[in-house]
């Protein structure tokens, strides 16, 4: 049986069909369960790139310990997933994985339009963030998971009744345990959000000569790129384009310098280039607006 899982392309949204989860054992697909599903399968390797999941996705691990790489921004990072470790994805949240051991997994999406319906008396729900987390160890998320997976297994024995019951159980628990907004865990959301902010930051000043993507700050960030752009800019109150474009800027000032002190001889096309911006003019263009002169007025005035 295939994954009903609907992976696609981050950057398009059209589908991913070479992205197979892999052999599925169990699966919720005929029992027409409203606005969550679930099923449980293996794999050899486990290898999407750069896509993302419509709903809200939860991963579990139900086999043995395996490594898992995700990528974060421009590089992988390592995770060892034990037994009931879970991964947790918010909907639209980009992600690009690299399993290549045998493993067991239970997965589980959860429609954002259904947390809404079931939760109606939580304000503003449709438009709180949620934020990926990995490794986690959360032995409430983990029953319910089991609890649905069991229900899967008996063919729906219980009912659509208890199947709503349970997905009402994990949409509150999702909401009040997993959005950076709940008023439950402020300050920790607060604490979280300068701390992956910060991440961003640094990460934009390691790579400024590179050709940094929206998708790419969204990843270190670990947020939709719309999530991300929203904060960011209520953060630093400037979008991310005009806030890496500024730190190149910055950047090119100490170049400049350096060459007017003959540290280095690097001409201002050598700079526009090495700091990606599209040519001479476009560098010109961007360094007048930020600084009120063009770099070679800049040179002149040093």
């Amino acid at each position: 049986m295939q994954s009903q899982i609907n992976f696609v392309n981050s950057q398009t949204l059209q589908p991913a069909p070479t992205v197979n989860a892999g052999k599925i054992l169990v699966s919720s697909k005929d029992l027409n369960w409203d606005g969550i599903y679930i099923e449980k399968g293996e794999n050899d390797s486990f290898n999407p790139d750069d896509v993302t999941v419509p709903q809200h996705y939860f991963a579990m691990n139900v086999g043995q310990p395996f490594e898992w790489e995700w990528q974060d921004g421009r590089t992988f990072k390592t995770h060892c997933y034990g037994p009931g470790e879970l991964w947790v994805n918010p909907a639209g949240v980009p992600f690009s994985h690299r399993i290549n051991t045998y493993n067991q997994f239970v997965l589980l999406t959860l429609d954002p339009a259904k947390v809404v319906e079931v939760l109606p008396d939580y304000p503003l729900l449709e438009r709180r963030t949620f934020r990926r987390q990995h490794k986690v160890q959360d032995r409430h998320l983990q029953m319910l998971l089991q609890s649905l997976l069991v229900e899967a297994e008996s063919g729906g024995r219980n009912g659509k009744l208890y199947a709503d019951a349970l997905s009402m159980a994990l949409a509150a628990h999702f909401v009040n345990h997993y959005s950076a907004d709940t008023p439950l865990n402020l300050s920790v959301a607060q604490t979280i959000e300068r701390q992956r902010l910060g991440q961003v930051i640094d990460y934009i000043d390691a790579y400024l000569t590179e050709n940094l993507s929206l998708n790419d700050l969204a990843l270190v960030a670990g947020l939709s790129k719309f999530h991300f752009s929203r904060l960011f800019k209520q953060a630093f109150g400037v979008t991310p384009h005009r806030y890496l474009m500024q730190r190149r800027v910055e950047r090119a000032t100490t170049l400049l310098k350096q060459t007017t002190l003959r540290q280095h001889s690097l001409t201002i096309a050598e700079i526009a280039h090495q700091l990606r911006f599209a040519d001479q003019s476009h560098f010109t263009r961007v360094f007048k607006q930020i600084k009120g002169v063009t770099p070679k007025q800049f040179l002149q005035q040093i």
